[in-house]
């Protein structure tokens, strides 16, 4: 992917030293040395700079270093010379995200359509530092890939997509850096906060930034005066500096991104994931020089990341109680399929870790098979409800066999006759649908073995269910959208 700058570093990237630099400086010693005596050591690390702008490279690799030409300033040269700079600390806020809680119901449709949705409950509360510390150690700017002893491997935009359920194509969402005056107006027109208000934040914030916490308190503010689409921009600004735009200091967030929200109708159209992509790989950039004590961004997705594809680092851990197994097979009714008696669960021993893998990379074996439409919602084989009545107990109470409710129980209305009452085309309609789940209901009744066959009650129910069918002038059956059977792929 190309370098860009939208939620990238925020103006704070740090100029590496190039080659063409560090031959100038040593040209510059190597004039003022002269008669000056120096020592061995001082000595031997100009013979070794020599030596690597010669193509020798650096004990262990690279050896060509027309590929990592910053490989100088890489955490893995002190690694290699056993000083090491100790476990990363993440910038993590699964908790504060937790807390915060989902959206209010008034502004959740709007968030939905933002295309951050999947962001507000998908992070993990602690992130895994030593392991993302030795990835880390393995990431170089030069490609943005992770270089392990396999190959190379890297988060893609692919990735992103399964992983945060994030758009990867639209307009890309770029970040234009604002000035404190600029920053302040934002504020004011689009959560409404006073300007002396806004620009206290600021300064406390010594930048255009605000804090996560104070959003929290603007977003409750918004939400009692009913201000909601101030409410949703406050709570997306949040969700977005805890995830996707997460930066190093820790606790607040750049004014710039609110400007993202301004229209919450358009928002929806952003390539939210590449964007998210792209402030990744400028944090990882940032994390893999040796002095850089602190990784930023969205540090789920990388440890959720590697979870998928180096599936033996994950810590899984199986209940060997757990015994409750997906069974389709046992309410096809709400697939749309005529329901059969389903075979016993059988006793099995609690699968490992790899079992499981493979099932569910197999899921294509366990489908179930030999299915049959349903004429009706409620449609199953004839001695199902025999079977179901032997095994388990539909009814919770004692009662009459009249007493036994409908399937779905519905009012008693009173219809009377349209040219009467005068009803228009529409009140027609409207009746014409009551009959038509009159039909339903009196077809579920005969399907559920709620009458006998063979009784007055039965018979009744014909003579009605047929009538119905007159009104409506519908002799089809009813037939649901078959779906496929099967779990998630």
């Amino acid at each position: 992917m190309a370098k860009t700058r939208g939620g990238g570093s925020q103006g704070h990237d740090r100029t590496r030293p190039t080659a063409f630099v560090r031959r100038r400086d040593r040209g510059v010693v190597e004039e003022r040395i002269g008669d000056v005596n120096i020592d061995n050591d001082n000595q031997q690390e100009l013979h070794d700079d020599r030596q690597m702008d010669q193509g020798e490279g650096f004990p262990g690799g690279p050896s060509d270093m027309s590929l990592l030409v910053n490989f100088a300033d890489h955490v893995a040269v002190k690694l290699w010379d056993g000083e090491d700079r100790g476990e990363l600390k993440l910038v993590s806020h699964g908790r504060k995200l937790r807390k915060f809680g989902m959206p209010h119901a008034e502004i959740e449709v709007l968030i939905q359509n933002s295309g951050l949705f999947s962001l507000c409950n998908i992070s993990y509360e602690v992130g895994d530092r030593g392991l993302i510390s030795a990835f880390v150690e393995r990431w170089h700017a030069e490609t943005n890939s992770f270089h392990l002893p396999i190959g190379e491997m890297t988060i893609t935009l692919d990735d992103v997509s399964s992983l945060l359920h994030l758009p990867i194509l639209g307009q890309f969402p770029t970040y234009v850096p604002l000035e404190y005056n600029g920053a302040a107006t934002i504020l004011t027109e689009l959560l409404r906060v006073d300007d002396a208000r806004g620009k206290a934040e600021m300064r406390q914030c010594r930048g255009v930034h605000v804090r996560l916490s104070w959003l929290r308190d603007i977003y409750a503010e918004c939400c009692a005066q009913e201000a909601w689409e101030c409410a949703a921009r406050a709570y997306l600004l949040h969700v977005v500096g805890c995830t996707i735009f997460a930066y190093k200091i820790a606790t607040s967030l750049s004014v710039s991104y609110l400007l993202l929200f301004n229209n919450l109708r358009m928002c929806g159209g952003y390539a939210w994931g590449a964007a998210a992509l792209a402030h990744l790989y400028e944090q990882l950039k940032d994390a893999s020089y040796f002095n850089t004590k602190q990784l930023g961004s969205y540090v789920t997705l990388v440890q959720a990341w590697i979870y998928e594809h180096f599936s033996g680092m994950g810590r899984r851990d199986i209940n060997p109680s757990y015994d409750e197994r997906h069974m389709p097979e046992r309410v096809l009714l709400q697939f749309g399929y005529e329901q059969s008696i389903p075979p016993s669960p059988m006793p099995t021993e609690s699968p490992g870790a790899h079992v499981i893998d493979q099932r569910w990379l197999q899921f294509d074996h366990h489908l179930v098979t030999g299915l049959i439409a349903a004429s009706s919602p409620s449609t199953c084989v004839p001695e199902y409800m025999s079977w179901f009545r032997t095994v388990s107990h539909p009814y919770i109470r004692r009662g009459e066999l009249g007493d036994q409710p409908s399937v779905v129980p519905c009012r008693r209305l009173r219809i009377p006759n349209a040219e009467q009452a005068g009803l228009s085309s529409q009140d027609e309609r409207a009746h014409s649908g009551i009959f038509r789940r009159i039909v339903s209901i009196l077809q579920r009744m005969i399907d559920c073995r709620q009458v006998t066959e063979g009784t007055n009650a039965y018979e009744s129910t014909q003579a009605a269910l047929h009538l119905a069918r007159i009104v409506t002038d519908d002799g089809a059956v009813y037939t649901r959208r078959s779906r496929n059977v099967r779990g998630r792929r």
